[in-house]
């Protein structure tokens, strides 16, 4: 009754449900009504008494009409014994129950649904203030803008940002219920510190997750500026550990400049990173070794990595030896960046890449390098294990030549020598086209066969900014069941281009969960429809420590008018992280996103919420798969 006479809160009522049902508890309200009015006369009911019981019966009879429920059970951290019952809405949105077009805003609410709270990932604290944004500034636009163009012209002074996250889990799930780690004791030690005699086995314990950002001066917070306005572009490597519930632990986070370590001072190349953990060593069926791919302006760069926790220098300066000075125990053998200098903030951890500086020279540095680390002049590539064991980055995800696009890749090897040009892709050739710009070949390239599958649900068709880059890779991938079948499943991404007068912005980033069956020719057997993310809210986790939560909500939360429909997405959601969250028996997922190149945004969503959207209302396995799926 009370929702009814709110605009706003019809407005949703109407789009969430059909029209019979609307109409019926419109009626039901009227009925309810006439018969406490007679209940009150004949009764001395008061009007508090009676405005109470009408919510509760409404409360019930609309949840009980068109709501079905899943029960799950929500496992503690370890030494918590009790279990939380959450509740996961299993109805899909109306606009998939009834086959019309969804909204991309949508697909967004149904993956949140307030069942657990989202994530802001604070700041990292290793930056120093003066290069952040304080929060008394956060609508002061002409002094943000300023802080971009600050002198000194490389940068050193700019305001940074902290976006583009993604999570690498150090553990993963168990069928019993437990958890386990697929990573070499050796590799796991380091990331945790309990090689190092300064940590407790409750400092070791609390680690569970490795946080990899992208800390830069390049933003879109608003207001926006042009590419190539202000002073040198500068990119850090962001990398922190956080515990069970994506908190950052005290004294765990730092940012590398790695162009200045890696190729001098003026050098801005890198930009986004992702790393993971791989196998290689033959005999050793655990991950021992971590890989770092790193996207530039040139393509994609990739190189072995070494990260370990370190103690604080105060502590370390009093220790009787020296953590520079232990062993790794690696295939690596270049110097470590020096914690709290002129290539780093913060101490909490220590890395060291396969090269050391100065390795080629200073010109044509972008090009020399590329030569060296380069592996395709694109970006946005990831790295699984097949069913058989084999492991491959996908190239591709979908839509390309109507197939799937994935290439072996080999991570083995003795020793990771500075310098060294290794050669993780077999038959992988330069071909020379569009001028003066080469591309890269892969010769050993897989590609799926039986097409692409129809979209589970419909949106209207986005207008594609470069159709022929329509779906792009974006996310990590994670295990997942279709109808029984064992699937991998990614998010990719297409950038809709608004060149009509009915929009409000010139881009915006939509994104799309797929399927594909785990082993050769990896065919894709599940496509949703397009959908976003959405922005910041007032309940996540984190969301204070941001500076853009001091502007009004209007403003940061803005709409987009897309092809003359408003919608609540971001300009910009990117979706560089999913993995599966450790404990609740590997039910969840946790997706990362970046918002607006600005800060980054984790939600916790059930697997079977992902399930359903790739289903839709069919089974999108269709007869065209059977073959591969014997």
């Amino acid at each position: 009754h009370q929702c009814l006479a709110m605009p706003s809160c019809k407005q949703v009522l109407l789009r969430t449900t059909t029209p019979a049902i609307f109409l019926t508890i419109v009626f039901a309200n009227i009925f309810i009504g006439i018969w406490y009015m007679n209940h009150i006369s004949n009764n001395g009911v008061t009007d508090q008494d009676m405005n109470a019981h009408l919510m509760d019966m409404q409360s019930n009879y609309y949840t009980n009409a068109h709501t079905s429920i899943i029960q799950t059970q929500q496992q503690k951290p370890y030494g918590e014994e009790d279990i939380t019952t959450i509740t996961i809405a299993s109805q899909l949105p109306s606009c998939i129950e009834s086959k019309e077009n969804c909204r991309y805003d949508d697909v967004g609410d149904f993956l949140e649904s307030r069942v657990r709270e989202a994530v802001i990932h604070e700041p990292l604290p290793c930056v120093p203030s003066h290069r952040r944004i304080p929060h008394s500034k956060a609508n002061d636009w002409p002094y943000i803008l300023h802080q971009r163009e600050i002198p000194p012209q490389d940068g050193s002074m700019t305001a940074l940002m902290d976006y583009n996250a993604m999570l690498l889990p150090l553990y993963r799930n168990t069928e019993d219920g437990g958890i386990t780690s697929d990573l070499d004791p050796v590799l796991l030690d380091r990331l945790t510190g309990r090689y190092h005699s300064y940590f407790t086995d409750e400092d070791v314990d609390r680690v569970k997750y490795l946080s990899i950002s992208r800390t830069s001066n390049l933003h879109s917070c608003k207001p926006r500026f042009k590419f190539h306005f202000g002073t040198t572009p500068q990119d850090f490597l962001g990398l922190s550990l956080l515990d069970e519930k994506l908190k950052r632990i005290e004294g765990t986070d730092v940012a590398v400049n790695v162009d200045k370590w890696l190729l001098g001072d003026g050098q801005a190349i890198f930009f986004d990173f992702q790393i993971l953990a791989a196998r290689s060593t033959r005999d050793n069926p655990l991950r021992d070794q971590l890989f770092m791919f790193a996207t530039g302006h040139r393509g994609t760069f990739f190189m072995p990595v070494d990260i370990r926790r370190m103690p604080p220098i105060s502590e370390e300066s009093s220790s009787s030896s020296s953590t520079m000075a232990l062993s790794w125990e690696s295939k690596l053998s270049s110097r470590p960046v020096p914690p709290s200098s002129e290539y780093q903030y913060g101490d909490g951890i220590q890395i060291r890449f396969m090269d050391n500086p100065g390795l080629v020279g200073k010109r044509n540095v972008a090009y020399r390098y590329f030569n060296l680390r380069g592996v395709d002049r694109g970006k946005n590539f990831h790295v699984f294990e097949s069913k058989d064991g084999d492991t491959l980055m996908e190239v591709w995800p979908f839509g390309k030549e109507n197939a799937h696009h994935v290439t072996p890749i080999d991570f083995f090897g003795t020793k990771f020598e500075p310098g060294t040009k290794l050669e993780f892709f077999v038959n992988r050739t330069n071909v020379y086209a569009k001028g003066r710009r080469y591309e890269i070949k892969f010769e050993n390239l897989i590609k799926s066969k039986a097409g692409t599958p129809k979209p589970s649900f419909i949106n209207i068709t986005p207008r594609h900014e470069r159709p022929y880059k329509r779906y792009r890779g974006t996310s990590q991938l994670i295990d997942l069941k279709l109808n029984n079948t064992d699937v991998k499943v990614g998010i990719s991404h297409t950038v809709h281009g608004l060149k009509h007068d009915n929009s409000t912005a010139k881009r915006t980033y939509l994104s799309q969960f797929y399927a594909f069956l785990p082993y050769a020719p990896f065919e894709t057997v599940a496509v949703t429809g397009n959908f976003c993310f959405n922005h910041m809210d007032e309940h996540d986790t984190g969301y204070s420590a941001q500076w853009i939560s001091q502007r009004p909500i209007a403003n940061r939360t803005s709409p987009n008018l897309i092809m003359w429909d408003e919608v609540r997405c971001p300009r910009i959601t990117f979706a560089t992280g999913m993995a599966e969250m450790i404990g609740n028996g590997g039910k969840d997922a946790i997706i990362t996103y970046g918002v607006d190149d600005c800060y980054s945004r984790s939600i916790i969503v059930p697997k079977k919420k992902i399930e359903m959207l790739l289903l839709g209302t069919s089974n999108p396995l269709n007869a065209s798969k059977r073959d591969y799926m014997k």
